[in-house]
């Protein structure tokens, strides 16, 4: 058996650390920033910010693994 959750968004934005580190943030840029968030904390400790994007990255489901992927995958 496979679950896996389906999560609509109008926007993905893909921040990237020098560390190497990726943080996915859903939704558009004008939210975010209505939401004054402009800059989110990488796992290193590093501030990210909306000027960290980069063009593309994995797709959520590439994201994701663990208990939403029973078989593995």
């Amino acid at each position: 058996m496979r679950r896996s959750w389906e999560i609509e968004t109008s926007e993905r934005i893909v921040l990237e650390c020098g560390c190497g580190e990726r943080l996915v943030l859903l939704g558009r840029e004008d939210d975010w920033y209505a939401e004054g968030r402009g800059a989110f904390e990488c796992e290193c400790g590093e501030d990210l910010t909306l000027a960290n994007r980069v063009e593309s990255g994995p797709g959520v489901a590439d994201l994701i693994r663990g208990p939403a992927f029973l078989d593995g995958r």
